[in-house]
């Protein structure tokens, strides 16, 4: 039963990953704690090596399709590794609880923010995106994003993706399409060295991370094929409402 649900965590995790530019494990950790009642720790660590081939099989459809920045991409996926370490570490320093709570109050307040960008978008007071685009892609925005986007990967082991995507349309002023396309490749990245601090941290359970991977391998394909087909207002909203939910359910569920 335990592998029939860890399968079925990794197919809505691969299939969030490549829909939304996630890196899946803000869906793994959760549901992994809720659904399999792991130490928190674990559920932070595990989901964190599944990232990597999860965020690469997401990849190669975006590609395929055009949407992935490559520069941008590796830039901050390089950039973010250094911090990602750091994150990690950082990890010893709270329970299991706290840290299921700090993930919980984070996604929540990444989809606040995310929300009120698009209200500004529907208000019209960010003006022409594409117009602004690429003069908003500075060294400097690039690597703050990559700096804090490593580390919230290594800290919370959720890829760095709930940082990414909203960082990349909202510091970077890129294409919501672009960003989940490019998401992915950042976090095949950063999240390598952060996976090796959680292994030799032992918050990698290896029973529970292998169907995991294989399961959201496949996930992802399909969700990276539904995402190239659906509307850019459409995915945006569905990405904010998706991390409200996650974030009260999770944190629900810790406090009582």
């Amino acid at each position: 039963m335990e592998t029939l649900i860890s399968i079925v965590i990794g197919l809505a995790a691969g299939a969030l990953s490549g829909m939304f530019g996630v890196g899946g494990s803000i869906l793994t950790t959760p549901f992994m704690r809720l659904f399999l009642g792991v130490p928190g720790m674990i559920a932070v660590g595990t989901p964190l090596p599944v990232v990597i081939p999860t965020a690469i099989s997401g990849t190669t459809v975006h590609y395929r399709n055009g949407m992935v920045r490559v520069k941008l991409g590796v830039a901050c996926g390089a950039i973010g590794s250094f911090t990602a370490v750091v994150g990690a570490r950082t990890t010893s320093l709270f329970s299991g609880q706290v840290m299921m709570i700090i993930t919980a109050a984070f996604i929540f307040l990444v989809a606040i923010r995310f929300a009120y960008e698009e209200g500004r978008r529907d208000r019209g007071e960010v003006g022409d995106e594409g117009k602004r685009r690429e003069e908003k892609i500075t060294w400097y925005r690039i690597a703050f994003t990559g700096l804090a986007a490593g580390f919230v990967s290594g800290f919370l082991g959720v890829g760095g993706g709930a940082f990414l995507v909203p960082a990349f349309v909202i510091i970077l002023g890129i294409s919501m399409h672009e960003a989940v396309a490019t998401s992915l490749l950042s976090i095949s990245i950063m999240a390598i060295p952060g996976s090796i601090e959680h292994y030799l941290m032992g918050n990698v359970d290896i029973s529970l991370m292998v169907p995991i991977a294989i399961a959201a391998i496949i996930g992802a394909q399909i969700g990276a094929r539904f995402s190239a087909k659906t509307q850019e207002r459409k995915l945006r909203a569905g990405f904010a409402i998706f991390l409200v939910v996650m974030a009260i359910w999770l944190g629900m569920w810790e406090l009582f």
